[in-house]
């Protein structure tokens, strides 16, 4: 992996880790946000990133791009990734983990 790609890797899981942190669980004390690189898939390896989803019970976010905002996090992964695609698990009551995956050209 050169410089630039390791660079770019870096910031795609420091913007995700972020977020995790900042809308999710992961982000109470005690949270965790696990990130996993696959690279069985070259040239085209994946990132994931776990948090421990929603704060709240009664709103079942997950991650969106939001068309109207440039400078989101998530704005800036659209720019850096091929592409991203969430998902999460369901308990029937609450989201209880959302996942990231994001798809990078390193070469």
């Amino acid at each position: 992996m050169l410089p630039v790609q390791g660079t770019r890797l870096a910031r795609i899981a420091r913007i995700l880790v972020s977020n995790a942190h900042q809308h999710s669980r992961s982000g109470l004390p005690g949270g965790t946000v696990r990130v996993i690189l696959d690279q069985t898939l070259l040239p085209l390896p994946r990132l994931y990133v776990t948090d421990q989803g929603p704060r709240k019970a009664t709103s079942p976010e997950y991650p969106q791009l939001n068309p109207g905002a440039s400078t989101s996090g998530l704005a800036v992964l659209n720019h850096l990734a091929l592409s991203w695609t969430p998902s999460w698990t369901w308990d029937g009551h609450r989201i209880q983990q959302t996942t990231v995956e994001v798809v990078l050209d390193l070469s």
